[in-house]
């Protein structure tokens, strides 16, 4: 796997165009997302979500190996699925941002492996990664460099991901992260601004800074979202009483707003790389008001996000999920749209 990028198991170019499902794996479900093109245009062909005994997958995590793999050869079974782009937990991975001096010989990749040891806990050699280069080539003290953003995940934890698929009789086309994921199916195609995304799931929330169409930075708040009616109590527009479990993800919200505005440099507002909008998603009940309550603290314009925008216009398709429904399936939405 050291020589392949991370989680693409069939060489370029014909995989990336290859028909495939997208599959979230998350500890209440896997949700799935298939589109079909019907007249030169894409419509949504199905959408599932097979519920998860608790316990199944935790912390990122498969617990329960077994009991996954009799779900997900259901999902075959039922779904013909033969091949899968698959967005995977985001608590075993790291994604970070370095300049990497350009190599006068052998690959930019090579580079990229070996700051791995100055950037995450683990060694190369227990590593699968991936990286984009998001700026090149620049003149850093001197040197010729590229800044990259690298996704990395354990080997270990990757291979059994990859063995459990295979098992169940689905290859992986590719595995993406939960982050990555939501951002390909939240944040429209050809847009380079600053997004910030909250993507709320059922253990955790997924906070994620979107910039020039790539994830640049990361993190996940825990959270118990058994009773996600009431994470924000309102009556008549006016909020009256706060979670506990939103009150954490407001405050990270603000940590991750604020250290991106600082890094490098302190931003304004105006700054072309500052956080223009709030991008929100997921399994909350009522989307509409923590939207608004987001945007309120942390000063930025918010919005619920569709994330149908990359695949088609809901001015010509009409799919068959409710729109509040459709919210959870970020991280599946957006593995489904090849890239």
């Amino acid at each position: 796997m050291k020589s392949k990028r991370f989680f693409e198991f069939f060489p370029p170019p014909n995989f990336l165009t290859m028909p495939a499902v997208g599959l979230s794996v998350e500890s209440d479900a896997v949700r799935l997302i298939s589109f079909e093109d019907l007249h030169g245009k894409k419509i949504l062909k199905a959408a599932d979500e097979i519920k998860l005994e608790p316990g199944i997958v935790v912390a990122g995590d498969v617990a329960q190996p077994e009991k996954l793999l009799k779900v997900l050869m259901n999902v075959r079974n039922e779904h013909g699925v033969k091949f899968a782009r698959v967005s995977l937990p985001e608590e075993k991975s790291y994604v970070y941002e370095a300049v990497i001096p350009l190599p006068e010989e052998g690959e930019i990749r090579d580079a990229v492996e070996f700051s791995l040891d100055q950037n995450v806990p683990i060694s190369a050699g227990e590593a699968v990664f991936d990286f984009a280069v998001v700026e090149a080539p620049f003149v850093n003290n001197g040197v010729q460099s590229v800044r990259v953003i690298v996704s990395v995940y354990p080997r270990d934890v990757a291979e059994n991901w990859l063995d459990l698929f295979k098992q169940a009789g689905i290859m992986p086309l590719s595995f993406i992260l939960e982050s990555q994921g939501a951002a390909r199916s939240l944040v429209a195609d050809g847009d380079m601004r600053t997004a910030l995304v909250v993507h709320f799931m059922k253990e955790k929330t997924v906070i994620a800074i979107v910039s020039g169409s790539y994830v640049r930075f990361s993190t996940t708040v825990a959270n118990n979202l058994e009773s996600a009616e009431h994470i924000l109590k309102s009556h008549e527009g006016e909020r009256i009483e706060e979670s506990v479990e939103l009150l954490a993800v407001r405050d990270e919200v603000k940590k991750v707003y604020t250290y991106w505005m600082s890094k490098d440099r302190p931003k304004s507002k105006k700054d072309v790389n500052s956080v223009k909008s709030l991008i929100v998603s997921g399994h909350v009940a009522d989307m509409s008001d923590i939207s608004e309550y987001l945007g309120t603290h942390v000063g930025v314009p918010a919005s619920l996000g569709n994330v149908w925008q990359n695949a088609f216009s809901l001015d010509d398709v009409v799919p068959e999920i409710e729109f509040e429904d459709s919210l959870r399936f970020a991280a599946a939405a957006g593995a489904a749209l090849p890239r």
